[in-house]
């Protein structure tokens, strides 16, 4: 445990195997990218509805500082450590179909696991190595190391997180100029491919003839 006033250093911990180091250095800043998605949703004669499709995993990426030339040791002893998280690997819950799963820590973890940074669950998507100091017969001693982060949470993680609205009650709607059935499924549960549902609900055998103004009834989904 750090002592009072000293800062805590930031630790990686292979998930597949329960494998865990701290960094030489912690890093001096890092950059967390968060991007949601639209796209327009055609209206016929009117501009088109810009509607949510949903988020993409966070992107946490940092630069770390290795230095051995004190030990008068190889840098990749340290910086090997996490270049090897880039692979596939056997035998460690995953079968050696994809790279480990890790979870970064760095000090106290959030109050708020739906928008803060740490501890940072996901997987190393690319690493950067540059070597800047070699002994005499060529031994690096020094490095800098950029990585990149992609969250990487299960289905029940991710509804843990990122809590979801997993029902949608009866409702009404009344049918404005432009609208489909598909534009309407998505408006109210977030998904064009449930015009289907709305049709049988209303006995509609052609999706295209929708009159401006008439009420349909929207059915209950989870």
């Amino acid at each position: 445990m750090p002592g009072s006033g000293e800062l805590a250093k930031l630790t990686i911990e292979n998930l597949d195997n329960q494998d865990q180091f701290s960094v030489l250095f912690n890093p001096t800043e890092f950059s967390v990218e968060d991007l949601s998605k639209w796209k327009d949703q055609e209206r016929t004669g009117q501009i088109p509805e810009l509607q949510y499709t949903g988020g993409q995993r966070q992107v946490l990426t940092m630069e770390l500082f290795f230095d051995s030339y004190e030990k008068n040791e190889d840098v990749r002893k340290y910086t090997g450590k996490i270049a090897k998280l880039i692979y596939p690997t056997i035998n460690e819950g995953n079968d050696g179909k994809r790279p480990p799963k890790i979870k970064l820590s760095w000090g106290v973890s959030d109050p708020d696991g739906a928008t803060g940074i740490f501890p940072f669950v996901g997987v190393l998507e690319k690493l950067t190595q540059q070597f800047t100091l070699f002994k005499s017969d060529g031994t690096p001693v020094r490095a800098k190391l950029r990585a990149t982060f992609k969250g990487f949470y299960s289905s029940e993680e991710e509804l843990r997180l990122r809590p979801r609205r997993n029902s949608y009650p009866v409702q009404t709607y009344t049918v404005k100029a432009g609208d489909s059935l598909s534009s309407i499924s998505t408006r109210l549960w977030k998904d064009p491919e449930k015009w289907r549902i709305i049709a049988r609900e209303n006995e509609i055998s052609n999706p295209r003839l929708l009159d401006s103004g008439m009420t349909l009834v929207i059915p209950a989904i989870e």
